[in-house]
């Protein structure tokens, strides 16, 4: 039974375990891809945030008119001769370019069609004269010059031209960047949706179409005549280690490159404060060229070829322990209760059913000893082979003897079926101890004398009423004083003690031998029904071992106790017996509705 539980129970928790494992599997592969879907949407968040940091400086870059990458230009011939010879009497108009106030832009520049590069704020000769007088300083304008170096070692016009597209505008036609536009007021906020993120960046295109074409108009105005300007998109790339906005612009058969140096450091600190709050781990870095599913894997900015490297994204851990993991604790929780229970259940029914069998056993040779002592010693009573009437005395002692043995056996398996069966409680009631122990001494006695012993009795000292049943109480004394009277028998002293002691709330009787005691690995299950088996019977005194176990039982069913009292030598067993209080039986007749128990 117990490899057929263990089995089952091996069995049960191997498959729990396994539903298990597989459950928390499949909740940390949701959990990981809810963490990767938060931190995409945190990273994609961060960099609509950096494209609304580097937006406003590309998409201004993108819609500045050619004519703003020289120094000065004449005011009535802005579009009509923009690279002609300045001559004598014409209104110069300083370009917008002439100071650079944007920190994230180092110089801008121009190729001219003969591979020249010349910059805005690297006017020369008269314009450098006329620059200096209102506008820059020799300082700024010899930290350009050196800035425009950098450009010339960095790249050429043929270079550029390589890397630009081919695209042909007409001058009405808006030149804007192939990316999407978030401005400061969205950057802030963080709240946009989608909606009017798309519908702001149409806004401020048609803002780009409508400065186009004032511009255009400006030019008519003037009564110049169109010239044929074919402007391309501005297009970020890298060269090298250096990021530059460029653009081609033809003028004519001409073709120049315009564009700008953009700092590199800046940007990525730009950047970096843009992110903070998001991706405080966030690098940055050029962004790989071409289709590839390298180049197509990345996390790339729309307003630069910048690749976004997230770091470690933080994501909100969720609160409290899952509802999963709340379940399986639970269920095996359970699983271990309902182990326990079944464990609990067969062992107490495998112990019921083994006491049971041994309770059998012992009282099939209990029964079979005193019906043998009776057949035999009828048949030789009945036949005539007792001649003397002495002999025939003594045969009638022992069966005598016999039946009482065999009565008092009887009489304790029915009081055990009835204390199973019934309640002794409403057989309760009060009696003076002297009463009942009055009545019950005399058969003490003679169980005593029939084994050879002596009953010491000592009484209370004051008189005491106790709460009880009568026939119980006796029952319970007789079967200490039987036990006393059968395992004591050999021992030097023959007396058994009796002794009463009256306590506040209770009394207790005292049943005391002096023979070899209870080995203390025997107390452990001394008050067990059905304890001896039919070998333990035959090689002991007589009885099943269930006079204890009843009257155990009794005491307790009484409100009382029924324990083994540790002592030097012998045995000695304490019924406690709950007291009746005179007083309050005085207030109960008085009416006070108080309680009959102490």
């Amino acid at each position: 039974m117990w490899a057929l539980f263990g089995l089952g129970l091996l069995i049960a928790g191997g498959l729990m375990a396994w539903v298990s494992a597989r459950l928390l599997q499949l909740e940390e592969a949701q959990a990981e891809s809810t963490q990767n879907t938060i931190a995409e949407e945190n990273i994609r968040l961060a960099m609509w945030q950096m494209d609304g940091e580097l937006a406003p400086i590309v998409t201004d870059e993108a819609s500045r008119p050619y004519f703003q990458y020289v120094p000065f230009f004449p005011a009535e011939g802005a579009y009509t001769r923009m690279f002609n010879d300045v001559h004598e009497g014409d209104v110069l108009l300083p370009s917008p370019l002439v100071r650079n106030d944007v920190p994230e832009i180092v110089v801008h520049f121009q190729f001219e069609p003969d591979g020249t590069l010349t910059s805005p704020q690297v006017p020369h000769d008269e314009w450098r004269t006329l620059a200096e007088a209102r506008y820059l300083t020799p300082a700024q304008v010899d930290a350009a010059s050196a800035s425009l170096e950098k450009v010339r070692r960095t790249t050429t016009r043929e270079q550029l031209l390589k890397l630009l597209p081919e695209r042909k505008l007409d001058l009405r036609d808006p030149v804007l960047p192939d990316m999407v536009y978030a401005d400061e007021s969205w950057a802030a906020q963080n709240k946009m949706n989608q909606a009017e993120y798309q519908m702001r960046s149409e806004a401020y295109k048609q803002q780009a179409v409508k400065r186009k074409i004032e511009q255009a108009n400006n030019y008519q105005a003037l009564g110049g005549e169109p010239v044929n300007v074919r402007e391309g998109p501005m297009t970020a790339v890298w060269v090298g280690d250096k990021l530059l906005l460029a653009r081609r612009i033809s003028l004519g058969d001409a073709e120049y490159v315009q564009g700008c140096l953009l700092n590199w450091e800046r940007i990525r600190g730009d950047l970096r404060g843009a992110s903070e709050g998001i991706l405080p781990e966030a690098d940055f870095r050029p962004a790989p060229k071409g289709d590839s599913i390298e180049a197509a894997s990345v996390h790339r900015l729309a307003a630069l070829p910048i690749e976004v490297l997230p770091g470690k994204v933080p994501a909100a851990a969720p609160e409290g322990r899952s509802p999963l993991r709340v379940t399986l604790y639970i269920s095996w929780a359970l699983l271990a209760l309902v182990a326990f229970s079944l464990a609990f259940v067969l062992h107490r029914t495998l112990s019921l059913a083994q006491r049971r069998t041994e309770f059998v056993s012992a009282v099939s040779h209990e029964l079979r000893t005193p019906l043998t002592t009776f057949r035999m010693y009828t048949e030789m009573l009945t036949s005539g082979r007792v001649p003397s009437e002495e002999a025939r005395n003594e045969y009638l002692n022992t069966l005598h003897s016999e039946a009482l043995r065999l009565g008092h056996l009887v009489e304790n398996v029915l009081a055990y079926a009835r204390l199973e069966n019934s309640s002794l409680a409403e057989r309760v009631e009060e009696m003076p101890l002297a009463k009942l122990m009055e009545r019950a001494t005399d058969r003490l006695r003679l169980r005593t004398e029939q084994a050879g012993m002596e009953l010491v009795y000592e009484p209370c000292e004051e008189d005491a009423t106790v709460r009880a049943d009568a026939g119980a109480v006796e029952q319970i004394v007789f079967n200490l004083v039987d036990n006393a009277c059968k395992y004591a028998a050999r021992a030097d002293d023959k007396r058994v003690h009796l002794e009463c002691s009256v306590q506040p709330a209770f009394v207790q009787l005292r049943v005391r031998d002096h023979g070899a005691g209870i080995k203390k690995e025997e107390g452990t299950r001394l008050f067990k029904p059905f304890r001896k088996s039919a070998q333990a019977a035959a090689n002991s005194a007589p009885g099943v071992g269930l006079g204890l176990t009843l009257s155990r039982r009794l005491a307790r069913a009484m409100d009382g106790e029924l324990r083994l009292e540790p002592v030097e030598q012998g045995c000695c067993f304490v019924l406690q017996l709950p007291r009746w209080n005179a007083g309050l039986r005085s207030a109960m007749r008085a009416g006070h509705p108080r309680s009959d128990r102490t």
